[in-house]
């Protein structure tokens, strides 16, 4: 199959391109406005590069003339860039893999569906922590859970914290608009397999909504949870790592630190396979994302994450 790249210049299109390339297709075509680029000769020197997404369109429709055409183009631009360039693959007959968040604003989900019907293509949606072998065991257990006791309400908290240096908040990411803020940016994920592990939003809180941290508690049809993200290398305190994840269930701690190395690569199998995740499938993870980022904060709770109150004791201490 013909892959293309566009955003083949960001920090996540080297996964893409180990996934295409282990799974024995051919990069076509790669589009990005910077062209620090090299990366592309680890992945076969024959692929043709633009800087412009114009150039891009011009050579898809050469490809046209001479019955060459691509099977999937991915995105791996800024979040505010997706719908435009899904809209771009779609009108040219290509299927599309789109790294998360599918989008920014919930609306757009209904354009994608009806241009997928328009063209009779797909869209999917990388959201590669579904995939994790703890994440997989955990939901096999809470399903069988549930089976025995239905009305079983679970206890989580969710932690994530992840090193980021000056430039994030000075680049596209550190606008909301544009990143849509940090549950969407590096959160998603982790909402999207609460949401498909624990069900839909009965309620839905913030705490605390800073540039470098968020945090607040979600409830879900089957559990509790107390979340907090941040950037901030202060929140990391005795983890000094690059990155911190922890998951709390009922007490017990689910370790999905390690492993994420080929989630990537699992991801397209299934998409090839022809059982990805498409636009419902993460329309529940973008409801949310989009919420919480819209939301006013609420003051904090006995049960708000131990990270919320610190933040905003450290805030009025000051």
């Amino acid at each position: 199959m013909l892959f293309g790249v566009i955003g083949v210049g960001g920090f996540i299109a080297p996964k893409h391109l180990q996934a295409i390339r282990e799974l024995g297709h051919v990069l076509d075509c790669a589009m990005d406005i910077h062209d620090s680029v090299r990366v592309l000769d680890q992945y076969g020197l024959d692929c043709e590069f633009f800087s412009d997404l114009e150039d891009l369109h011009q050579y898809l429709q050469d490809c046209k003339e001479r019955e060459k055409f691509l099977d999937y183009m991915v995105i791996c631009s800024p979040n505010y860039l997706h719908f435009e360039h899904i809209e771009f693959a779609l009108s040219h007959g290509i299927h599309v893999i789109c790294e998360k968040p599918l989008v920014l604003d919930p609306s757009e989900l209904e354009e994608i569906s009806a241009l997928e019907k328009k063209y009779q293509r797909r869209v999917f949606n990388i959201l590669q922590l579904r995939l994790h072998p703890n994440i997989i065991a955990l939901k096999e257990n809470v399903s069988a859970e549930l089976l025995k006791d239905p009305s079983k309400v679970y206890e989580i908290s969710l932690t994530y914290l992840i090193l980021r240096g000056k430039w994030y908040l000075n680049s596209w990411k550190g606008d909301e608009n544009k990143s849509g803020g940090l549950a969407a940016n590096i959160g998603v994920h982790f909402f999207d397999i609460l949401l498909d592990i624990f069900g839909d939003v009965v309620d839905n809180v913030v705490h605390v909504h800073q540039n470098d941290c968020m945090g607040g508690f979600l409830t879900l049809k089957h559990a509790r949870i107390s979340w907090f993200l941040s950037i901030n290398p202060e929140h990391l305190g005795v983890h000094r790592d690059s990155a911190y994840r922890s998951l709390i269930s009922e007490g017990n701690e689910i370790d999905f630190s390690d492993g994420f190395d080929d989630l990537h690569t699992q991801s397209y199998k299934q998409i090839l396979e022809g059982d990805g995740i498409g636009v419902e499938d993460a329309r529940a993870a973008i409801e949310l994302v989009n919420a919480i980022r819209c939301m006013s904060p609420s003051n904090p709770e006995e049960s708000c994450h131990p990270l919320c109150h610190k933040v905003l004791h450290d805030d009025v201490s000051e």
